[in-house]
């Protein structure tokens, strides 16, 4: 999986965001607030990826265990999904 479109991750304001770039802000014009984590995330997905090694940099990175994180994950990818702005 890896994202739909070309994003960069910046802090704005003391807040991290993701913003499209390119002619990828001509599909998604929105900004996308996003907390350490969720920042973490972003930045695997911008290369593909399988779940399963998204869980696997998680479990690294945070030292939780590999269920915790997929079940931590899960909604996450799911609101993703929902949004159009992954590809698997």
């Amino acid at each position: 999986m890896k994202l739909k479109y070309n994003f960069v991750v910046r802090n704005v304001a003391g807040q991290t965001v993701a913003l499209a770039i390119e002619q990828s802000n001509c599909e998604f014009n929105g900004m996308i607030k996003l907390n350490s984590v969720g920042e973490f995330i972003f930045k695997l997905l911008q290369n593909e990826i399988s779940e399963e090694d998204l869980v696997i940099e998680i479990t690294k990175q945070y030292d939780v265990s590999f269920d915790n994180a997929k079940n931590s994950l899960a909604p996450y990818l799911e609101t993703l999904r929902k949004n159009n702005l992954i590809t698997e």
